[in-house]
């Protein structure tokens, strides 16, 4: 069915209806959270978002919506160049369906859809089988504008830690640091903080001991940092790991001019089903984090023990290329230098002579490596503090994940060693096995953003009870007027 007479046309017209919807939505108006102020007059925020992705944007709107503006999210990088999209993500389309609503948060105009049709048409749409990776980062650079959020880019986020001696209610402590303009520092503080710090955002990103306790760091590169392809030109390259992020690497490798690229797969066979895809439904989204510990355990383990395929086109972009070649039950045994070669020995006794080698190994989980969460790490309650799994089900990556409370808060592992560290919120990859919901991703947004925000405003609101009874107790506005001159003579 066409919907051609109610799509705006251009990018101008759907601003217009962005802003005509917001405005017919937002009851009840005005601000509500009463100012804090710090004893050393540094400003204090109502919510303090680390990451200006996806995640990050769209809970600063939902923020927003609910009247929440003293808000503000930081980011490492450039604007336009936050997340993955533009840096290190080598994928030409999205991974997931294209009818993602992402972080619409129920505006239809909103909607990449909408947002889409109104720059290319609706035939485009329609002939669409995903979207491009840059136009996904070119809506939500559309979106950070047309609803005019609040972020600061170029800013580094030290190590958070709580400030109990000056505020009972245990403010969060934030040192920032400009990455340009000279370096300024300054510390601001914040009453909830969310790290929407994306994929790798309780830990870093993983290269296997083999590979950097044998090989000059010039010889390697993890797969999910920005890697300089043109020096890859002519050369001969390994890709360690069968992900998605595995095939795009090795064929961005190709494409750049490698020589070759030979990917190498640990398992017996690559995996061919989607073991995350029925996580897509409304039932999951939802109400994950509502089962049991045993239930969220043996589904996430499951999940991720079975990874999925890398999307059709993304292999068959691999597979087509000259070059490209793919070991299945190849895990590395060894690893070393042979003069300027550098030499690959895997379990099914093949033996790679390659000049490169990129690791697509994910991501490790260590908060103590995180500087946001350095100085908190050991008051951070994991899943192998809190939960012994079965006989059999055991999977040793899994017990890494924070224990995350049912707002993505984080949970002390000592209890009473950190009461205040409720007030940070954890919207990473990091958020799997505890609610199934990720700010890392597109699809679960919808879910995931209205979720922690409804937490933050309850947190603000709970905690200044004393100021909104007095403020209702105290209200004396007359609605009524009587004029009795006015009235009727009998």
């Amino acid at each position: 069915m066409s919907i051609s007479n109610t799509v705006a046309t251009d990018l101008t017209e759907l601003e217009a209806r962005v802003r005509l919807e917001l405005e017919l939505l937002n009851h009840p108006k005005g601000n509500w959270v009463p100012p804090r102020q710090h004893t050393s007059g540094a400003p204090v925020y109502d919510v303090l978002v680390v990451g200006a992705g996806q995640g990050g944007l769209g809970t600063l709107a939902a923020l927003g919506r609910e009247n929440v503006t003293n808000i503000l999210a930081v980011d490492r990088n450039p604007a336009g160049r936050e997340g993955p999209w533009m840096t290190f993500a080598r994928m030409h389309l999205l991974r997931t369906h294209k009818d993602i609503t992402g972080p619409a948060l129920g505006i239809p105009s909103l909607t990449p859809r909408a947002w889409y049709t109104a720059k290319y048409g609706e035939t485009a749409w329609h002939a669409l089988l995903r979207i491009p990776r840059t136009d996904w980062q070119e809506y939500l650079d559309w979106y950070r504008q047309v609803l005019d959020l609040p972020v600061w880019n170029d800013t580094e986020v030290g190590p958070l830690s709580a400030d109990i001696a000056d505020n009972p209610d245990s403010l969060i402590k934030v040192p920032l640091t400009a990455t340009r303009n000279g370096g300024h520092t300054e510390t601001v503080y914040a009453r909830e903080v969310v790290l929407a710090n994306g994929l790798e955002g309780c830990g870093v990103w993983d290269i296997p001991d083999i590979i950097t306790d044998n090989l000059p760091a010039d010889r390697y590169a993890q797969a999910n940092t920005e890697i300089d392809l043109k020096v890859l030109h002519g050369k001969r390259v390994a890709v360690i790991g069968a992900n998605a992020g595995g095939f795009d690497a090795a064929t961005a490798a190709l494409e750049a001019g490698a020589a070759s690229a030979e990917l190498l797969v640990r398992r017996a066979e690559i995996p061919k089903i989607n073991a995350h895809k029925p996580i897509d439904s409304v039932s999951w989204l939802k109400h994950f984090g509502d089962l049991d510990d045993d239930t969220r355990w043996r589904l996430m383990v499951h999940v991720m023990r079975n990874n999925q395929p890398p999307p059709q086109d993304t292999f068959d972009r691999a597979w087509s290329l000259r070059g490209f070649t793919m070991h299945e039950g190849a895990a590395m045994t060894a690893v070393h230098m042979d003069g300027d070669s550098v030499i690959i020995e895997t379990a099914s006794g093949t033996t790679l002579e390659i000049d490169f080698v990129i690791a697509a190994t994910g991501f490790r989980h260590d908060f103590h490596a995180r500087i946001e969460t350095s100085a908190i790490a050991d008051d951070i309650a994991l899943w192998q503090d809190r939960y012994t799994p079965p006989v059999g089900e055991n999977w040793a990556p899994m017990g890494t994940y924070p224990y995350l409370g049912p707002s993505f808060e984080f949970t002390e592992k000592t209890p009473g060693n950190a009461p205040w560290l409720h007030h940070i919120h954890c919207f990473s990859l990091g958020t799997k096995p505890s609610l199934g919901l990720t700010g890392s991703s597109a699809t679960s947004m919808r879910y995931g953003v209205p979720r922690l925000v409804e937490a933050l405003t309850r947190q603000l609101f709970l905690d200044d009870t004393d100021h909104h009874v007095e403020v209702m107790l105290a209200h004396e506005e007359e609605d009524l007027v009587i004029d009795r001159s006015a009235a009727a003579e009998d």
